[in-house]
């Protein structure tokens, strides 16, 4: 009798334990977070200047927007079939074209339109200027890199710039005693502006057709960096 109402007793006494420890939650295990490095690799790259830019234009100023207009237009079909045309090989485009009062009673109209010759052999194109000055003015002279050379130099440099950034990856992690291969996150890849040249062009204005054209600095090369930044997660 006694071992029964025991027996019972232990299961009474029992049962809010049971109860206590369903309701508690079982320890979870510590979250460790993946071991992360943030990378920062470049690659230079340059290319030659071997484009000649010219930006020419056309002005006439006074009293009738309507006749300077004319006039303006004029002494482009002049540059364009008269002497641009002559020689093969060069480009040329408008770059611009603007009526404008100038405030001056005398001369209150100002018409200017603006032409961009381009050529990839200079030597064509830098005789021409002088012939060109005698109606147009000269605004600026520039030697620059061929848009597909300076295009492809971009491309190899950004390919030169991930891969450094992966061998970066793989060799601190190495370091770090991680023997898989690096996951890698968010990366970002800057290939920069067009590189605009910084040498000074000294410019000798040719007023007369017969003689030649501006003196321009000798082509030098145009020089960028591409940048990669990102995250690569040790495994």
């Amino acid at each position: 009798m006694h071992k029964i109402i025991a027996a019972s007793c232990c299961v009474a006494l029992a049962s809010p334990v049971c109860a206590m420890a369903s309701a508690t939650p079982l320890p979870e295990a510590t979250h460790i977070p993946p071991t992360q490095i943030h990378f920062v690799t470049t690659a230079n790259y340059r290319v030659a200047d071997t484009e000649l830019h010219a930006t020419l234009s056309a002005q006439a100023s006074g009293a009738d927007p309507a006749v300077l207009a004319s006039q303006v237009n004029q002494t482009v079909s002049w540059a364009d079939t008269q002497v641009l045309s002559s020689v093969h090989g060069l480009q040329w485009h408008i770059g611009g074209y603007t009526t404008m009062r100038t405030g001056d009673k005398a001369v209150p109209w100002r018409v200017q339109e603006t032409m961009v010759v381009e050529s990839t052999d200079p030597s064509a194109l830098l005789p021409l200027l002088g012939t060109l000055q005698s109606r147009l003015h000269l605004e600026g002279l520039n030697y620059t890199a061929a848009p597909k050379k300076l295009r492809n130099a971009k491309n190899h440099a950004g390919v030169t710039a991930l891969h450094r950034f992966l061998a970066a990856a793989k060799q601190d992690c190495a370091a770090l005693s991680f023997s898989g291969k690096p996951h890698l996150g968010g990366i970002n890849l800057q290939l920069g502006s067009s590189p605009m040249p910084t040498r000074p062009y000294p410019i000798v204005m040719a007023a007369v057709r017969e003689v030649p054209g501006p003196v321009v600095a000798n082509p030098d090369v145009s020089r960028d960096v591409v940048t990669v930044t990102g995250t690569a997660y040790c495994r």
